[in-house]
């Protein structure tokens, strides 16, 4: 009789720059990132989902609002409108939502899938680092409001510290949604 060995699937993160372990993916084996909107699992993944969808839709706004202004496109008065409008809520909205998961559902998380400790590890210097780039880009936000005068290396500044924080965010959701989906999921 021939015997036959499987071979266990390995799954890559989504993400080119990511920074999770494929070893850490198993539990996509019973739940793939192609199913995490099935019915069968949205009413425990889509809220999460949906949070980090409209996370990078203000990142989005913020680098569009800034682009356009170092394009000439919008005069420094919109700028400075659109950007203060957009960022305050943006930054607290970031600290919030990272609070919570540090506080209360990474450790959760932890504690059902030990084997996950490395990753969630990742995912909490993710916070320190994006929340020591927040610090900066809400100073620079304070600056810009105190600014009486158009200051196009403050502008400059901002659009670097966006461009920053939005390729960081790009790949830190992207893993968190790789760990922690298939864990709310088949929960």
């Amino acid at each position: 009789m021939l015997m036959t060995i499987e071979t266990p699937i390995l799954h890559l993160p989504r993400h080119a720059d990511s920074l999770l372990d494929a070893e850490w993916l198993f539990l996509h084996d019973h739940l793939p990132p192609d199913d995490w909107f099935n019915l069968d699992y949205a009413y425990k993944t889509s809220t999460w989902l949906t949070m980090h969808s409209r996370i990078q839709q203000r990142q989005g706004g913020l680098q569009k609002t800034s682009n356009a202004y170092q394009d000439n496109r919008l005069d420094w008065a919109n700028y400075k409108s659109q950007t203060l409008r957009q960022l305050s809520s943006h930054i607290d909205h970031l600290h919030g939502h990272h609070s919570i998961e540090d506080g209360q559902y990474f450790p959760r998380f932890v504690k059902n899938y030990p084997r996950l400790a490395a990753g969630f590890a990742i995912l909490d210097n993710d916070h320190q680092t994006l929340n020591a780039a927040l610090h900066d880009l809400q100073q620079s936000g304070r600056r810009l409001f105190r600014a009486t005068l158009e200051d196009q290396q403050l502008a400059e500044t901002l659009h670097q510290q966006l461009s920053q924080v939005g390729i960081l965010l790009s790949r830190h959701l992207s893993d968190e949604e790789d760990l922690v989906i298939p864990v709310l999921g088949l929960s």
